[in-house]
């Protein structure tokens, strides 16, 4: 996958998780991990996933 369209479904995926949990519970701290917690996965899955089926 293109690595800018990775980056941009990570930011959109964080987005919108952080969306999500900012509705269930406007605490600062747990709306932003979860947010970059996603973002992050999405944009080194694909390297972590090469790394453990080769």
């Amino acid at each position: 996958m293109n690595p800018l369209a990775r980056f941009l479904l990570g930011l959109a995926a964080g987005t919108a998780a952080s969306g999500i949990t900012y509705a269930i519970t406007p605490t600062p701290p747990w709306w932003w991990a979860v947010g970059l917690a996603v973002a992050v996965l999405v944009w080194f899955g694909e390297l972590v996933l090469d790394l453990v089926l080769d």
